[in-house]
């Protein structure tokens, strides 16, 4: 990891990174995939790396989620879930190696890198940054990552892994991680001036520090997320809440895809408060699986500040174990205003009828993302269609909020679509086109 205080410095790691994207874009596909591959053995569980790794991020996660989460690297990264993804996302796994005609062999259709893309990371997940290294490689783009200020270390393990694994250097060579503090705006300038893409991940004033109007390249925006749950009659409490309760525990809360609200459908009036005292219950027995992290004496003010504005407001009902802060469960009637955040709390809404949530969830629109749904499976086509109209663009099986190895669609978007340039050439065809010209010898080169 390079940490910048001049400008001047990070202007020269660009230049390093645009003499390094063109033999990266040259690779082929077997190329490329086959050092990610290596890496994919190097991160097997029992190796060093995979050693290092657990003992780093002791104390931030539990033990048994950081071990599932580097196995699911260790998965994601070989080669034939790197192929399914490329054709999952761009359409074909070639788009970038080979023209294809459309069904008159006229059109024909190639994808281009970017250039140099920016990675600007989030420190909530450890995983972060090799998604934001896996994105831009695999649609050969050249990537220059700034870590949060709350990086584990764990980014630049990886890097330096990637390094081993890539035995000609042409892949690791287009890979640079540094830092420099986000208050340093000469430094975020040169981001401005000099990448060809820009990928925030994080809060609001991350977003606003690259702009769309600032920026002379691409600028997507992955910004603070809510994850919701909606749990309706008919399923098995005894399975689901665990469920649940493991999607609040995994990542502390700290992932987008967490739940924070869970809406049960009420068709008693008995049935939320049920939920929400039975989620207790499961939360307190997923601590066995995902031990619960010490509290910093701020930490504990906040839990003991939000139950205590509930019980003095009559706000919601609290739903916890005595004399523990290991988690939260609020048992209100409406969405409030402020949603707790962290520290395992969720907050229990009735809804009576799914069709009510994108009313329910309107003033939260911006924020949402992932839904994950417990619900017969009849009702689950019923049930995505109301979270969708709510809002949402991601659905989950309760127990599998951060469960994916192959990429889905990210905020309504494939990811490695948008880090591409489709470019087209048309050999003209129909009454608009001048008849007396012979383009044979054009698509056959286009073959080649």
């Amino acid at each position: 990891m390079i940490r910048f205080d001049q400008a001047a410095g990070l202007e020269a790691m660009f230049l390093r990174l645009r003499a390094a994207q063109p033999a990266l874009a040259k690779l082929s596909l077997p190329q490329l995939l086959a050092p990610l591959d290596r890496l994919a053995q190097i991160w097997r569980p029992g190796g060093e790396p995979y050693r290092q790794a657990c003992e780093m991020l002791a104390g931030t996660f539990s033990r048994r989620a950081v071990e599932a989460a580097l196995q699911g690297l260790a998965m994601g990264l070989t080669a034939p879930v790197l192929m399914a993804e490329l054709n999952r996302e761009l359409g074909r796994a070639d788009l970038l190696d080979a023209w294809a005609p459309d069904e008159l062999s006229i059109g024909h259709v190639r994808g281009y890198p970017l250039g140099v893309v920016a990675q600007v990371l989030a420190g909530n997940v450890f995983l972060g940054g090799v998604v934001a290294i896996a994105q831009a490689l695999l649609t050969r783009n050249a990537v220059l990552l700034k870590l949060s200020r709350e990086d584990s270390g764990f980014t630049t393990l990886f890097a330096q892994t990637l390094a081993d694994a890539d035995t000609e250097g042409v892949v690791a060579t287009a890979v640079a991680v540094t830092s420099w503090d986000s208050s340093q705006e000469s430094l975020n300038e040169v981001v401005r001036r000099e990448s060809d893409a820009v990928v925030v991940w994080g809060g609001a004033a991350a977003m606003e520090a690259y702009p769309p109007t600032r920026c002379r390249g691409r600028v997507i925006h992955y910004g603070p997320r809510l994850g919701v749950g909606l749990l309706l009659d008919g399923v098995d409490l005894e399975t689901t809440l665990p469920a649940l309760a493991w999607d609040v525990a995994l990542w502390e809360q700290r992932a987008c895809s967490s739940p924070r609200l869970l809406f049960v459908e009420a068709s008693n009036a008995a049935r939320p408060a049920e939920v929400a005292k039975r989620l207790s219950q499961a939360l307190g027995e997923a601590r066995s699986t995902f031990p619960v992290r010490s509290l910093t004496l701020d930490e504990k003010a906040e839990v003991m500040s939000l139950r205590e504005l509930a019980w003095w407001t009559q706000s919601a009902e609290v739903v916890a174990p005595p004399g523990s802060m290991d988690h939260t469960v609020l048992l209100a009637a409406d969405v409030p205003a402020d949603i707790p955040l962290g520290f395992r709390t969720v907050l229990v809404l009735p809804v009576v009828d799914v069709n009510q949530l994108p009313k329910m969830l309107e003033p939260l629109r911006d924020y949402l993302q992932t839904a994950t749904l417990a619900a017969p499976s009849a009702l689950w086509p019923a049930a995505v269609d109301a979270l969708v109209a709510a809002g949402l663009t991601q659905v989950s099986a309760a127990g599998a909020a951060s469960a994916r190895v192959l990429g889905l669609p990210h905020e309504g978007e494939y990811a490695l679509r948008r880090l591409v340039k489709l470019v087209g050439i048309d050999l003209g065809i129909g009454p608009l086109a001048y008849t007396d010209r012979d383009t044979s010898g054009i698509a056959a080169s286009l073959k080649t």
